[in-house]
C-alpha cells in the first residue's frame, strides 16, 4: 500500500528558486526534496534536467489552416462548408453549416463566426478564385465538409498551447487547491485564495510545467505487518522565460 501526496510549487518571472511557493502560499526556501537548493539552475529546461523533472514548456499554439476550392462544383448548387469542433474528442462535436449562392458570399457569412455563441472561438475566411482559406482559432482542431466536388485541403496542421497559457492558470491551480483539500467540512466560511497575490503567480504570464514522482524507501507498518512507500506528484509552475537564480 502507498501514501500517495500532491505537491504544487510555483515560481514567479522574478523569484529565486528557493523563494518559491507552495499551494497554500508559504515561501518554501531551499529544499533539497524539490530541487530548490539548486545553485544556478539558470531556465525551466536545465533545472528539469538537473533535477529529474519531465517538463513540459511553454509554447504559443499554432492556428490550423484549410482551403476548401469550390471551383468544380456545378454552376447553380448551392454552396456550403460544415465546420466542426473536434478538440475535444467527445462524441457530440460543436458544429455549424454555412450555406451561400457564390465562394464570395461564403466566405462572408464564415468570416468571424462561432460555432457555439459566446465561445469566443471565431474563424476567419478570405476568398480568392473560388477558393476558401479558413483559419480555425487558437487551441482548436476542426474538420471540414463541403460539396462533394469541392476539394478540401488541409494547408497548416493545428497544433495546441504546450505548458499553460495564462488564460488557464487561474482554473489549473484552483484544481490543484481544491485536491489539496481546502474544502471546509465543518462549515465556517472559507476563503478563497487569490491565486495571483496569495499564490505568487504573475499576472498575465505563461507558465512552463515540471512534473516529478518521488518514491520513498520501502518502509514496514507493524500495525498491518505490510511494507509500503510514500508517493509524492511534484509540479512546479515556472514563469515562462524566468531566468533562475537561487538567493
Amino acid at each position: 500500500m502507498a501514501n500517495t501526496k500532491d505537491t504544487l510549487i510555483i515560481v514567479q518571472a522574478s523569484a529565486a528558486m528557493d523563494e518559491s511557493k507552495n499551494a497554500a502560499g508559504r515561501v518554501l526556501g531551499a529544499d533539497a526534496a524539490y530541487g530548490l537548493d539548486m545553485a544556478t539552475p539558470a531556465d525551466a529546461a536545465t533545472f528539469a534536467a538537473a533535477q529529474g523533472y519531465t517538463v513540459n514548456a511553454f509554447a504559443a499554439a499554432t492556428a490550423g489552416v484549410s482551403t476548401v476550392d469550390t471551383t468544380g462544383v456545378a454552376a447553380g448548387e448551392e454552396l456550403f462548408v460544415t465546420l466542426i469542433d473536434v478538440s475535444n474528442g467527445r462524441r457530440q462535436f460543436p458544429r455549424k453549416s454555412f450555406r451561400a449562392a457564390t465562394a464570395a458570399a461564403l466566405a462572408t457569412v464564415i468570416n468571424g463566426a462561432e460555432l457555439e455563441v459566446g465561445d469566443g472561438k471565431a474563424y476567419t475566411c478570405t476568398e480568392s478564385a473560388g477558393v476558401l482559406t479558413i483559419t480555425f482559432p487558437g487551441d482548436v482542431i476542426a474538420k471540414l465538409a463541403a460539396n462533394e466536388a469541392s476539394v478540401i485541403a488541409a494547408t497548416t496542421a493545428p497544433v495546441l498551447t504546450a505548458g499553460i497559457k495564462a488564460a488557464d492558470v487561474i482554473e489549473f491551480v484552483g484544481a490543484k487547491v481544491t485536491k489539496a483539500g481546502r474544502t471546509n467540512r465543518v462549515g465556517f466560511p472559507v476563503i478563497e485564495p487569490n491565486v495571483f497575490v496569495d499564490l505568487g503567480l504573475a499576472v498575465g504570464a505563461d507558465y512552463d510545467v515540471l512534473t516529478k514522482q518521488i518514491v520513498s524507501d520501502v518502509k514496514f507498518d507493524k500495525n498491518t505487518g505490510s511494507s509500503y512507500q510514500d508517493v509524492e506528484h511534484v509540479t512546479i509552475l515556472i514563469a515562462d522565460g524566468a531566468s533562475l537564480t537561487a538567493s
